[in-house]
């Protein structure tokens, strides 16, 4: 049956777009700051879509709500819908008119700020730059949050499977070092990875995908380092490292950054542990300009690699 246009004239835009942002924001009192209108406003628009829709959207969970399943797949075609539209307001204004936009990009727990920062340099000298928003998590969440189009695209250690609907690119790869203050650093590069043995070294949090990938290498190599500290992300154990509680891992594609930065030196390369970062979006006949920049630098200078 074809579909009538007193149904298309159900979807209305703006009552899609609230929903979009409840859904990237979490709840209806965070998005409305977003939109800069009265929570009621958009929790009455959102009634007013379930209405004619003939589906709940939403659910309440905690303090907060969340897209039920009829929700998600709204979601899924709003989210399309809309960048159209805000392609079409692009193409149409002029130059003076233009106005940033956002870039809600979500950040992979084993892709160090540093890292982050250099491969998201591309987007800040677009001109005029996007208004920037980081979002971290894990990468298999991230991905859930990329195909529910709560982010406009990840930054993560892993490339979406090809069924998933999903375009990843290779942006960088680097080897692992171990890096350290400078005292420990002379100690332990003799010999090394064996030096490892017994050395104070900062984990991240047990349970992490980098945690795992960090015992394993140890494992292999029989290699059973002193537990100096255990932290949630790089940021933290780059901090402590610099203070010289202990030695950290970080890969070797930020190397001048945490000498400038922290003072540190490397005491050696983790031979085999290898760091890879992809940018993960959906699949879309015409791109965001910010994913654009991103891809396009990565280009130029090929995949910034470092043995």
């Amino acid at each position: 049956m074809p579909v009538s246009q007193a149904s298309l004239r159900r979807l209305d835009l703006i009552q899609l777009d609230y929903l979009r942002h409840v859904a990237r924001e979490g709840g209806v009192i965070a998005a409305a700051a977003a939109l800069n209108v009265a929570p009621q406003t958009v929790s009455g628009q959102l009634r007013v879509l379930e209405k004619h829709l003939g589906q709940t959207l939403l659910k309440r969970v905690g303090r907060g709500v969340q897209l039920t399943d009829a929700g998600q797949l709204v979601l899924e075609y709003a989210s399309d819908m809309l960048s159209r539209g805000e392609d079409l307001m692009r193409a149409l204004e002029t130059p003076e008119l233009h106005k940033p936009t956002r870039f809600v990009v979500g950040i992979g727990e084993l892709v160090p700020k540093l890292v982050a920062r250099q491969l998201l340099q591309p987007v800040l000298r677009l001109s005029p730059p996007p208004q920037l928003v980081c979002r971290e998590r894990a990468d298999d969440a991230l991905l859930q949050d990329l195909q529910a189009r709560r982010v406009d695209a990840v930054i993560v250690s892993i490339a979406a499977s090809p069924e998933s609907g999903l375009e990843s690119t290779l942006l960088a790869e680097s080897a692992v070092c171990a890096y350290g203050v400078s005292r420990l650093a002379q100690r332990y590069a003799l010999g090394f990875p064996a030096s490892l043995n017994g050395a104070p070294l900062l984990f991240p949090a047990p349970g992490t995908e980098a945690r795992s990938l960090v015992d394993g290498w140890l494992a292999a190599r029989n290699i059973a380092p002193h537990v100096a500290g255990e932290f949630d992300n790089a940021a933290s154990r780059e901090v402590f490292g610099a203070a010289g509680v202990g030695l950290f891992l970080a890969p070797q594609l930020i190397e001048a950054d945490l000498k400038t930065l922290y003072g540190v030196e490397k005491v050696g390369v983790c031979k085999d542990l290898i760091a890879r970062y992809f940018l993960v979006a959906p699949l879309r006949t015409r791109r965001s300009p910010a994913e654009d920049a991103i891809r396009n630098a990565a280009a130029k200078g090929g995949v910034k690699r470092r043995a």
